[in-house]
């Protein structure tokens, strides 16, 4: 109980019968789902669609996360809304993964890329679903770079997607949004009684949290400053290399 069982969803002959034996374990064993999406530019990668209506007919009660669903950011009008008509219905989250998505989306030997790659991030919070930022891969075949920095990836977010002007409450989809389809009910918030779990920066608004690395940031654990120096590059030869 409280397992998640992933999967990456591929267009194909089969799909449904992959779907169905996804739930069919998952509801069995009671685990959570968490699924790789359309992680493409083809209009005709419909499989969020697909698992949205999965969790509706199988009356899925765990908790369902789709990562990327790229694809969607291309489709017709009309396929979109009922997409995320029923992803609402079904109760899924889902992540988008900016630094992963534009790296690798459109990506065409010597062609510049013609579009960002993303989901439709607003689309999708407006209609009411949970929507959360994450980071996916890092400094590997997927995405060459980064540094495990949801700061860096929220700052990615905020300006491929447009998540500026206003900022609203978009810096939840990196801390309360992210923790609840977690799971992490303590997770994200700020409160009394809650664990002094915090990143405090010396950034007095979003403009000027997102202009600089802010590399004096100061990361609290239990109440307690932790160390933050970076790791030397070479500490970490082994598992780039590896």
């Amino acid at each position: 109980v409280g397992g998640v069982l992933g999967g990456v969803v591929y267009m194909n002959s089969d799909l449904d019968e992959q779907i169905e034996r996804v739930f069919v374990l998952a509801k069995e064993r009671q685990l959570n789902l968490d699924f790789h999406v359309d992680e493409n530019g083809n209009p005709e990668s419909v499989g969020l669609r697909e698992v949205a209506r999965a969790v509706i007919k199988y009356q899925f009660s765990g908790r369902v996360i789709c990562g990327h669903c790229c694809s969607l950011a291309v489709q017709p009008p009309g396929l979109v809304m009922e997409t995320i008509e029923l992803v609402k219905e079904a109760g899924i989250g889902v992540v988008n993964l900016p630094a992963t998505n534009i790296y690798l989306q459109d990506r065409s030997f010597q062609r510049t890329p013609r579009w960002r790659g993303v989901t439709l991030l607003h689309e999708l919070k407006r209609a009411g679903v949970p929507v959360a930022i994450a980071s996916d891969n890092c400094r590997d075949p997927f995405c060459s770079f980064g540094d495990r920095d949801l700061l860096e990836v929220f700052k990615l977010a905020v300006k491929i997607a447009h998540l500026d002007l206003p900022f609203s409450d978009w810096p939840q989809a990196v801390t309360k949004i992210s923790a609840e389809l977690m799971g992490l009910a303590d997770v994200g918030k700020i409160g009394v009684g809650l664990p002094a779990d915090l990143i405090l920066f010396k950034g007095r608004n979003f403009s000027e949290l997102l202009s600089r690395p802010e590399s004096d940031r100061v990361v609290l654990r239990n109440g307690k400053a932790m160390d933050t120096t970076l790791p030397d590059y070479r500490e970490l030869d082994d598992l780039i290399n590896s």
